[in-house]
């Protein structure tokens, strides 16, 4: 039986101002939980970049979600002008979420190291969870992200879903 090893990857701290991420957003300093409207839906938006242009969006059942047409409908929302990568997220209880991905120009993607750093950002920026590390279930494994607020995003998992 082959032993899975785990591995850490450090990300820098979530970049959030509106002209970085790129997202046109004038209401606030970041786009926390903002609204955008899809086919006359509004849709809770969390924006930020780890390294490319990311939105998370929190959902009540993220099965349900039909992920290649809204992911792509909000992915190339005209307030994202360069576009951005959307991550679903579910919160199970307060220190665990389940995420799935619409990866820009690739559509649905199984897991990124960004997107499941995002969906543990995202869920401690909105507060659905009161630590600094929650576990994102996604791409049929689980990992675990810490934000220490300052010292950048970090996430451990097993090497072959991180990609070692």
């Amino acid at each position: 039986m082959k032993k899975s090893s785990t591995i850490t990857v450090s990300f820098a701290e979530p970049v959030t101002a509106p002209v970085l991420v790129p997202v046109k957003h004038n209401a606030t300093p970041a786009c926390i939980n903002d609204t955008f409207m899809v086919n006359g839906t509004p849709y809770g938006v969390t924006a930020m970049s780890l390294g490319s242009p990311h939105a998370a969006v929190l959902v009540d059942d993220v099965d349900s979600v039909d992920v290649p047409a809204l992911g792509s409908a909000l992915g190339s929302h005209v307030l994202f002008p360069k576009g951005a990568s959307i991550v679903f997220i579910q919160m199970l209880d307060n220190r665990t979420l389940k995420a799935r991905l619409w990866q820009r120009g690739e559509g649905e993607a199984e897991f990124s190291s960004e997107g499941a750093c995002v969906a543990g950002a995202a869920a401690m920026m909105l507060q659905k969870t009161l630590t600094r590390r929650v576990s994102v279930y996604m791409g049929g494994g689980v990992s675990l992200v810490e934000w220490g607020w300052g010292s950048g995003v970090r996430l451990t998992g097993p090497a072959e879903l991180l990609g070692a």
